[in-house]
């Protein structure tokens, strides 16, 4: 009797999905927001396409495309029957790094994002110090080139650049004026080189 009883809720099920399918398919999926990542890659890795079954469609289709670095927020809205909107957020790329790749503004590596990201250029030698490089870029907008080596960290401008062995002497300097020449901050005092 109780496997009875499982087939027919089986059946009926199945009988909901194929009727689901019929009565109210999935006829239009809109993305909003995209600026980087393509609609067709998005639109794999969520598996929202016409003619799904619109009752079956929820967030947790969303997970695959919040795996991606580009994706900051994505939200899942059925403004209609058969209709899909996909609100997706994106990261923007703030500093370019060497290797093409670019740090987003919250440390957030992302592939392929140097073209597009505004900040100083990013090189240097070393695990990536991310914290170190956004606030560097932040208190220095103007630098053209942030370095990085395990002896310490270089802000270059057009006219000069400033050294110092940790981040925070460089912080400490931010106000002081971009200066003309080499200038090297150390913890004993400040050396100036023409």
């Amino acid at each position: 009797m109780g496997t009875m009883r499982s087939l027919l809720a089986l059946l009926l099920l199945a009988t909901l999905y194929v009727a689901s399918l019929v009565l109210f398919p999935v006829e239009r999926v809109e993305v909003v927001g995209l600026r980087h990542l393509k609609e067709a890659e998005v639109l794999a890795r969520t598996g929202l396409f016409p003619g799904e079954a619109w009752l079956w469609v929820g967030p947790s289709r969303l997970e695959p495309l919040l795996q991606d670095p580009w994706v900051a927020e994505a939200r899942l809205e059925k403004p209609k029957v058969g209709e899909v909107r996909l609100l997706v957020r994106e990261r923007e790329p703030f500093l370019p790094l060497a290797d093409g790749s670019a740090l987003a503004q919250d440390g957030t590596l992302l592939p392929g994002g140097a073209p597009w990201a505004k900040g100083p250029r990013v090189e240097g030698q070393g695990p990536l110090p991310k914290e170190a490089l956004l606030v560097l870029a932040r208190a220095y907008p103007e630098a053209q080139r942030l370095r990085y080596t395990p002896a310490g960290f270089w802000v270059e401008f057009r006219e000069g650049s400033l050294f110092a062995p940790d981040a925070q002497f460089l912080l400490k300097y931010a106000q002081a004026g971009r200066p003309k020449g080499a200038v090297y901050l150390y913890s004993w005092g400040v050396s100036v080189r023409p």
